[in-house]
């Protein structure tokens, strides 16, 4: 074969070899791809056409007709702190503009679907943030892109977990490249705090990954940099709670007191830790307890809402919690350790979609331990985010839904996982 036809050989081949190796590092590429899948099995099941009257909605309804945060377990329930604000401040402006019929409905779901494909999107840029080839990233928004597991959660919109879990890549991102580079400046600072505060916004169960990440970056920090780190953390901790300040302030005024990320928690610890309680959601669904203890379906708990106030009801059920998990710590245990369980191998409507969550879930694990093992600062993070967030879960009855906003970051740590113990160039 002569010189130029094995030039022409080597162009053939390296051009789409090349050509496929730039579309999956590429952002749009996979975006398109995600948002493809998504929006695909959207239209093809009309799924659209079943529509969830659950708290988001009813609150995002009476922002869009009254301008009020309020109705969270239905029409006249009153001013609530019951959910984060951003979320359904959101899908009220979705509202007015396709109603909130089926439309509405079709409107939300895409809107979740693009917040979903993003948060896959992102991943090569997360996977260069964390000093990895962006092929690791590529590669990983190319299969959570293809493979919608935890399809609900990304897709139907009734809540915030796609945004969630976008935001959490964003401020995944951020902190990687401050430890990295050692970016310890104001404007590093004031741009982790701001997007620190979007996400308590977003969704309240991510307070515990920014308070976490930055206690943990402190014991990272050598004894030259403990100093200008600490005043960076400063520095984020006050410009995420000036972000919070204008949702903390309303509360007060509307509801008489002071909540800074949400209200329910002393309702969701009752509901899941009771004599009547099972660990999963699903059950207490099928079992009638959620019904029965729960103001959005219950008209009794509802009426107990509108004559104690919001706040005072969710005192009085945290203290109705605590006083039963004072009394009965071996059943409180026992429920505790199937959340544990459930959490990171949630039962799912298909077999295939179980096994896939459950893949996830110990291939994040492998992929922070290689992280770790390499040295490369970010797998504490990895690791502090995956011991943070799911803490508070482990208390409350259990969902798939909750785990969306990790979704991303656990097919990330298992695609770098996989391929680390095959080659440490990755």
């Amino acid at each position: 074969m002569t010189d130029v036809a094995h030039a022409r050989l080597d162009f053939c081949t390296s051009v789409p070899h090349r050509c496929a190796s730039l579309l999956l590092r590429s952002p749009f590429f996979l975006f398109v791809i995600a948002f493809g899948i998504r929006a695909t099995i959207i239209f093809a099941t009309h799924s659209y056409n079943n529509v969830e009257r659950a708290e988001v909605f009813w609150v995002a309804s009476s922002l869009a007709q009254h301008g009020t945060f309020a109705d969270a377990f239905g029409p006249g329930t009153g001013f609530t702190a019951h959910l984060s604000p951003a979320y359904p401040a959101l899908l009220s402006l979705v509202y007015r503009v396709f109603g909130m019929g089926v439309w509405g409905n079709m409107a939300q779901e895409v809107l979740s679907s693009i917040f979903a494909s993003l948060m896959y999107a992102a991943l090569p840029l997360l996977s260069a943030s964390f000093g990895l080839s962006r092929k690791v990233g590529g590669l990983a928004g190319l299969i959570g892109g293809l493979l919608p597991v935890n399809f609900w959660a990304e897709t139907k919109g009734s809540a915030e977990y796609a945004l969630a879990g976008f935001v959490l890549v964003l401020f995944c991102i951020l902190i990687a490249i401050a430890w990295r580079f050692r970016d310890f400046s104001p404007r590093s600072a004031l741009l982790t705090g701001v997007v620190s505060g979007v996400a308590l916004l977003v969704s309240g169960g991510l307070s515990s990954i920014v308070f976490s990440t930055l206690c943990i970056g402190f014991l990272l920090s050598s004894k030259y940099w403990a100093k200008h780190y600490l005043i960076w953390a400063l520095i984020v901790l006050f410009s995420t709670t000036l972000c919070l300040a204008p949702w903390a302030l309303r509360n007060r005024l509307d509801l008489g007191g002071y909540v800074w990320l949400r209200s329910n928690l002393g309702l969701e610890l009752f509901i899941s830790n009771n004599d009547s309680a099972v660990a999963n959601l699903d059950d207490n669904f099928a079992s009638g307890w959620f019904q029965r203890s729960h103001p959005y379906p219950s008209s009794v708990e509802r009426v107990r809402v509108l004559q104690m106030g919001e706040l005072a009801y969710e005192h009085e059920k945290l203290q109705q919690a605590l006083h039963w998990i004072s009394t009965h710590p071996s059943r409180f245990t026992s429920l505790s350790l199937q959340r544990v369980f459930y959490f990171w191998f949630p039962p799912m409507k298909r077999l295939s979609q179980a096994l896939l969550m459950g893949v996830f879930s110990i291939g994040a694990f492998v992929g922070t331990i290689q992280l770790l093992r390499y040295r490369n600062p970010v797998g504490w993070l990895c690791l502090g985010i995956l011991t943070a967030y799911p803490s508070i879960y482990y208390f409350v009855e259990s969902s798939a839904r909750y785990r969306g906003p990790l979704d991303a970051l656990l097919v990330f740590l298992t695609v770098y996982g996989v391929l680390s113990v095959f080659s440490s160039s990755v």
